[in-house]
């Protein structure tokens, strides 16, 4: 198969997705009826956003280029099992809707955190501020430099001259428009995402001559693995850990969640966030079906051959892109708008960063240090600084990324590290009334220790081959040249970028 580069009609598709992106942000500065010139317009909206612009945002700040990449290429390589994570969201939006919504809702707090001092003290609060705003600035480069690079090594794209222009399309609607820009391009970019998933997944099938054919395919290849029912903790992926784990995986990411909380008080009334919080998991379900089921496509594609066993790629990850363009590339645009898709969730997930760490780093760290009220127009100028300034730091640890690949590890690692201490420290406020300010910290600070320790141990120890994953067997049968077929399943010891759908 030849690989067909990106021509002028992609470039023309995926620069109007980031010149749509920016007039979003210019309108909603300068010519919608409400100025982004408060603290409630610029990180509540006013606190009348709609529901159906608010539940595409959430779905695309839960999903992100990491996402659209990684679990195509997961069910490629490991099998389906991974696919059974949806099975949990549905009780996790429904623990979430009656559960922890209301405690925030009924409080109207702008900042999460604002509730750890309402039930601890201000240094519980800051513990949560300041885990929450590392863990965002180490992942959002992260977010950004992976699609970008997987997409450089496969389309031609340079990647040191997209990168800093995507950012810097965020970082400018995102500052001028407050969360009503980011919502709103959020939208568009979930309308983006799902039609490039969409329109790829659709011509693979109707190439391979039906679902039929691409099941079947993945049923010889032994793909297909839903019902892994071991209890051995050792093993990558069961049941019980892609279905109950992603259950407190998911409500950690997503309960006590800056981006969530923020998003669903920006709605009118309690019962628009908890119906959009089940449109969000409708959404989320969906959209990850439709990329697993795409890794289906990809596998049944090259199912005897492997890109990866000659050469074509250099990493699984790479396998969405390379199946596009070799496959859909000679389709005019086709290429550029599913790059627009995949950056888009990417530009998703960075502005939603970027407005609720804005939120978080003025409510609990600006606001308290000042002896007096801060005016309405002053407050609208320092978040818009704030917004500039992580937007710029973020942007330059994309190029640091690039060279430290270990911090690449331990900020994907840190994302799961601080949600379930996160998670643990507004549990215990809300259900053991007996906790006090000094058992919270105590119990914030050691937990993640102990999670950061076993999580940065477990990366350590896969990237000295001591701990070995098996992935599935590949064929190179019928590849043109002399390749040989593996006798045995092969053995990853590279540690690749998380498969998780959880960006937070």
């Amino acid at each position: 198969m030849t690989i067909v580069y990106f021509d002028w009609l992609d470039y023309v598709v995926f620069g109007a997705m980031l010149l749509l992106s920016s007039l979003i942000g210019v309108y909603f500065a300068f010519f919608a009826s409400k100025k982004q010139n408060t603290t409630s317009e610029y990180l509540m909206g006013g606190k009348t956003m709609g529901m159906f612009p608010i539940s595409m945002s959430l779905i695309a700040s839960y999903i992100s280029g990491i996402s659209l990449l990684g679990l195509p290429a997961e069910m490629y390589t490991y099998g389906t099992q991974l696919w059974t994570i949806v099975l949990s969201e549905w009780a996790v939006s429904l623990t979430i809707a009656i559960i922890y919504l209301p405690v925030f809702y009924n409080l109207q707090i702008t900042s999460t955190y604002e509730y750890l001092r309402l039930r601890f003290n201000q240094k519980v609060r800051l513990l949560g501020s300041v885990i929450f705003i590392i863990k965002m600035l180490l992942y959002i480069p992260i977010v950004i430099y992976v699609p970008a690079l997987a997409f450089s090594q496969v389309t031609g794209v340079n990647l040191h001259l997209i990168t800093p222009i995507v950012c810097i399309v965020c970082i400018f609607y995102t500052t001028l428009g407050g969360i009503k820009a980011v919502v709103w391009t959020d939208t568009l970019q979930t309308v983006l995402m799902y039609f490039g998933v969409v329109f790829v997944l659709v011509y693979g099938t109707w190439r391979l001559g039906g679902i039929g054919n691409v099941i079947d395919l993945n049923k010889k290849g032994d793909r297909l693995e839903f019902f892994n029912m071991d209890l051995d903790p050792t093993i990558r992926h069961t049941f019980w850990s892609t279905v109950f784990g992603n259950y407190f995986s998911w409500l950690a990411s997503c309960s006590v969640n800056q981006a969530m909380v923020q998003r669903c008080l920006a709605l009118s009334s309690l019962k628009r966030a908890r119906i959009t919080i089940f449109i969000m998991a409708a959404g989320i379900f969906i959209i990850v079906s439709l990329c697993c089921y795409t890794g289906l496509v990809i596998y049944a594609t090259f199912y005897n051959c492997d890109p990866l066993t000659i050469g074509a790629i250099r990493k699984s990850d790479q396998l969405l892109p390379y199946f596009v363009m070799t496959i859909t590339g000679s389709i005019p645009a086709l290429p550029g708008i599913f790059m627009s898709g995949v950056f888009s969730a990417a530009l998703s997930s960075m502005s939603t960063g970027l407005n609720s760490m804005c939120g978080v780093i003025f409510e609990d760290l600006i606001r308290p240090a000042y002896n007096k009220p801060i005016t309405e127009k002053n407050a609208s100028f320092i978040m818009k600084i704030i917004v500039v300034a992580i937007g710029a730091t973020c942007v330059a640890l994309v190029f640091l990324v690039e060279h430290m690949g270990a911090l690449i590890q331990a900020g994907k690692s840190l994302a799961g590290i601080t949600a379930g201490s996160l998670l643990g420290l507004f549990s215990m406020g809300l259900f053991l009334p007996w906790i006090n300010a000094t058992g919270a910290l105590a119990g914030g600070i050691s937990s993640t220790l102990l999670v950061g320790w076993i999580s940065l141990g477990t990366q350590a120890a896969i990237m000295r081959g001591e701990i070995i994953i098996f992935s599935k067997a590949v064929s190179v049968d019928g590849c043109e040249g002399n390749y040989t077929v593996p006798k045995e399943p092969s053995m990853s010891t590279e540690t690749e970028f998380d498969r998780s759908i959880v960006t937070y």
